[in-house]
């Protein structure tokens, strides 16, 4: 099997015995792809500075099993600069589609999603990533086949309301509840207004934009268990 100049972002990057490197790449038709770049860390590899996040490239991959040989990679434009949080937001939406990509299940949108993110984090001048980020998630889980509805309840299909609070089943969705407990002393339960605000992506609201993050956190943890992201350290 060969793949000739094929769009690509580098996902992480390991050694391999004394002079390779082993590569994850995303790419638009073969989804998440390993490679094996030889020599690429011996002397001065001209394709060794290619091979880092955030570089739109292509690459060309050849090898009947999983794990391909790369065999040439060029620059497909100019590199993304990413510095202080908008860095370890990449980090961690790399290492979010490491841990949740199968491979070779080729998805274009993800890859799409990915690049329209990684330029918008590119572009950050002081704001915060987490709208972003929260975005990318949600899209992701979307395009992964979970996704659930904020604007729609979980058993009965009914608009959400905004005064109503409403209790997360990652498997299905939001249930209404009539549990008088105040919801922010409760992780569990959302109020609607919240909802309906990340729905439409208006993250103007403080409490709106901690309200994604813990529910983003909900989300995730059933795919990726219990084994911590090495990323979120970057933040602390």
């Amino acid at each position: 099997m060969r793949i000739e100049f094929q769009p690509a972002y580098v996902l992480h990057t390991r050694p391999y015995r004394d002079t390779s490197l082993l590569v994850d790449l995303l790419t638009p038709d073969y989804g998440r792809i390993g490679a094996v770049a030889k020599g690429v860390r011996r002397g001065k590899s001209q394709r060794r500075p290619l091979l880092n996040p955030f570089i739109a490239v292509l690459v060309s991959l050849a090898g009947k099993s999983n794990l391909k040989t790369l065999t040439a990679v060029e620059a497909d434009g100019p590199s993304l600069r990413l510095a202080g949080l908008a860095l370890y937001s990449g980090f961690y939406v790399n290492e979010l589609l490491v841990r949740l990509l199968g491979e070779q299940d080729p998805n274009p949108d993800i890859f799409d999603d990915y690049r329209w993110t990684m330029q918008a984090l590119s572009a950050l001048d002081g704001g915060t990533p987490e709208p972003l980020l929260r975005q990318f998630e949600w899209r992701l889980l979307d395009h992964l086949g979970y996704g659930i509805s904020f604007t729609q309840e979980a058993d009965t299909g009914d608009a959400i309301s905004p005064e109503c609070l409403y209790r997360f089943d990652p498997e299905a969705g939001f249930i209404p509840t009539y549990s008088s407990r105040n919801p922010i002393e409760t992780p569990k339960l959302f109020i609607g207004a919240d909802l309906l605000a990340c729905a439409e992506a208006d993250f103007t609201q403080p409490q709106v934009l901690a309200v994604a993050k813990r529910l983003s956190r909900q989300m995730l943890h059933p795919l990726l268990g219990s084994k911590p992201l090495k990323s979120r350290d970057l933040f602390k």
